[in-house]
């Protein structure tokens, strides 16, 4: 397991090795949102402020703080998802990549 420090200052955690500067990098479908914290066994919550909320046909990326996450638009209404808002993001390590920085 691998603990990775944000420069946004959040700490997450990847299966993946990785040492020194390192970009952390997790696919928006892979990030679950809520507007309170559930337990589960995602190991990575990121709470932070909803930057952006951007509608794509019936899917909608949502970025809480430094991560991008992507839900259904009947999703995104029902959490009632707005920028201002507060929300969680949540998602595994192992969905969690790590790509060396120069």
């Amino acid at each position: 397991m691998t603990l990775v420090q944000l420069e946004s200052g959040e700490l997450v955690y990847s299966t993946e090795p990785g040492e020194g500067r390192v970009g952390v990098v997790v696919y928006p479908w892979e990030v679950s949102v809520g507007r309170a914290h559930q337990q589960d066994s995602a190991m990575n919550l990121i709470e932070g402020e909803i930057r952006s909320v951007v509608a794509l046909g019936n899917r909608v990326r949502v970025r809480i703080g430094p991560i991008t996450a992507e839900v259904t638009a009947s999703s995104a209404d029902t959490l009632e998802l707005a920028r201002g808002g507060t929300a969680f993001a949540t998602f595994k390590a192992t969905g969690t990549r790590l790509v060396p920085l120069a």
